[in-house]
């Protein structure tokens, strides 16, 4: 009888844990990143500019949508910049990774972690250009941390990580190029999954007055 109750038992614990992985594999969340520099997942919009010279000026927002395709809700997502490259692939090693801020009001819970929610999508801004201003400023928190927190006119690879509680990080990269002038035409973003390993990689023309390699 002890070894019947023995065997008993480790069936019984072995198909507890079988069925717990099945059920997390299963029954997971599933996240997806759509982008688009067009509305409704970009947007332009009037920002208050606080510094000089003040006044409320027309600015545009990169975003990309995040979608939760599982069946589970996706705990405490948090985004990220993980990586800036040079288009020939080196890394720029001016940037530390950045948190980016969720497109939810209000402003300031847009840096906290977020649950989202099965069948929700939820953007995440990028970077924003403003009229008239030659910088990208990163949408992250506003003070300066000892790395810039903009983008400079030029061609740059973005990594962007999508990290929470129960699931593996969603990465996905980006492409961007910023002439520094037209804070709406002057943008171009398009998803580059691998990082460039060399400039041909490179999917928009590069010259010499576009930005520095």
């Amino acid at each position: 009888m002890a070894i019947a109750s023995l065997v008993i038992s480790i069936i019984v614990a072995v198909a507890v844990v079988y069925r717990e992985f099945i059920h997390d594999r299963i029954f997971k969340p599933k996240l997806e990143i759509q982008f688009s520099l067009d509305e409704p997942i970009s947007r332009v919009t009037t920002v208050e500019y606080l510094a000089e010279p003040q006044g409320y000026k027309l600015a545009f927002w990169p975003r990309l949508r995040v979608r939760n395709n599982g069946l589970r809700i996706a705990h405490r997502c948090v985004g990220m910049l993980d990586e800036m490259r040079k288009p020939d692939g080196s890394l720029d090693t001016r940037y530390d990774p950045i948190m980016l801020r969720w497109a939810i009001a209000p402003l300031e819970r847009g840096l906290q972690p977020l649950d989202i929610e099965r069948g929700r999508t939820v953007d995440l801004n990028t970077f924003t250009t403003i009229d008239g201003l030659p910088n990208a400023d990163f949408a992250t928190y506003p003070d300066a941390r000892g790395i810039p927190l903009y983008l400079e006119p030029g061609h740059h690879w973005l990594l962007i990580s999508i990290y929470g509680e129960n699931f593996s990080p969603f990465r996905a990269g980006y492409a961007v190029y910023w002439d520094g002038k037209d804070y709406t035409n002057g943008v171009k973003m398009r998803e580059m999954k691998k990082k460039p390993a060399k400039i041909s990689d490179w999917p928009f023309p590069i010259d010499d007055k576009s930005t520095e390699i």
